[in-house]
Parts: structure tokens; C-alpha cells; sequence
């Protein structure tokens, strides 16, 4: 299997700032990778990726709760939910992001199996990633982004719905930084 790379940009319908409004001067740029991976090691350390964000690959034994939240959950993690079949949503915005971010929220709100998360270790300002698959785009194209979740949701080695365990949960309650999890109930 080969990796492979697609440009989409002509593909993409963004939202303005607002997250309301269609956006007339935005300049879309989007890419579309296959990265297909062997490797579902177990690490109990960081783990170097060759891209970032990752699509799939070693990570830690424990996975993550499932959910939206407010700081950055480590990639070692979220990688461990796509093996289970998740789909990770991840947003970069240093300068604000707001509106955009609102609708990808209620985008996702009602989807099984999603982590949302900030994440500063792209040059993207959006992105969805899956067992070996991602989409990364500028701007925010909901319709993109719920069309990739369909594709590619409970598509991975393993069909995991289970909340991680104990020892994973202790693990997940000490790694938070700050901020909080999303009250709402996980799935």
C-alpha cells in the first residue's frame, strides 16, 4: 500500500469567521491523505510521527474518553481511539477561531465516537483525522468534514465503544493540563 495525497481545495464550501456565513474571500486550501500504517505497537512513550497530526501508527495502551474538549489531548492518545474506530477533530487557530468553531461543535455534538480537540502541531487550521486517513483544510467546510466522519467512522483494526479504564482514566485525569471536558455525556 502506498500513501497518497489529493488536493481538495476546489472542493471546499467555507464558513465565514462567524461560523454562520458562507465565506466570499476566503482563498480554500485543503488536502486529503491516505497513510497507510502496519504499526499498532503499544508505547508508554512520546512517539515521534512521521506526520503530523497523525492518521494512525504506534501509540500509548491507553486510549482517551471520548468528547469535546478544551485542551490539547495528546496524539499518543487520540491515535489509540482511531485504532477503536474514532474519528479525531482537531482546530489551530492562534488568532481566534470562535464562530468556526461553535458550528464544527454542534457539527459533531451528536456523532458517536469523536474527540475535538485543539491542536498547535499543525499549520492547519482544521483537521479530521482516521485510522489512516486525514483532511486538513484553512477554512471550515462542515459538509467536508461530516462527509469525511461518515466515511470514515468505525473504519480502523478495531470496533472499540467502551470508555478506556480505570488506570487509563487515573492516566487521562493527571495528563490535563487545563480546561475541561465537555460535561455532555460521552459516547
Amino acid at each position: 500500500m502506498v500513501a497518497e495525497t489529493d488536493n481538495c481545495s476546489d472542493q471546499l464550501e467555507c464558513l465565514a469567521a462567524d461560523g454562520v456565513s458562507e465565506c466570499l474571500d476566503c482563498l480554500p486550501s485543503c488536502q486529503l491523505d491516505y497513510l497507510p500504517t502496519e504499526d499498532r505497537r503499544h508505547l508508554e512513550t512520546e512517539v515521534d510521527y512521521p506526520v503530523y497530526p497523525p492518521a494512525g501508527g504506534a501509540h500509548n495502551p491507553c486510549w482517551y474518553d471520548f468528547g469535546i474538549f478544551d485542551y490539547e489531548v495528546p496524539d499518543e492518545r487520540w491515535v489509540h481511539n482511531q485504532e477503536h474506530g474514532a474519528v479525531v477533530f482537531l482546530y489551530n487557530c492562534p488568532e481566534g477561531c470562535d464562530g468556526e468553531l461553535q458550528a464544527l461543535i454542534e457539527m459533531v455534538s451528536p456523532l458517536e465516537r469523536i474527540i475535538l480537540s485543539p491542536y498547535s502541531n499543525m499549520r492547519w487550521r482544521f483537521a479530521a483525522t482516521a485510522w489512516e486517513h486525514r483532511i486538513m483544510m484553512n477554512c471550515l467546510d462542515l459538509d467536508r468534514m461530516h462527509s469525511f466522519y461518515k466515511e470514515h467512522f468505525n473504519n480502523a483494526p478495531e470496533d472499540v465503544a467502551s470508555m478506556p479504564s480505570a488506570t487509563c482514566m487515573d492516566t487521562e485525569e493527571s495528563s490535563e493540563d487545563s480546561g475541561t471536558a465537555d460535561t455532555r455525556e460521552s459516547r
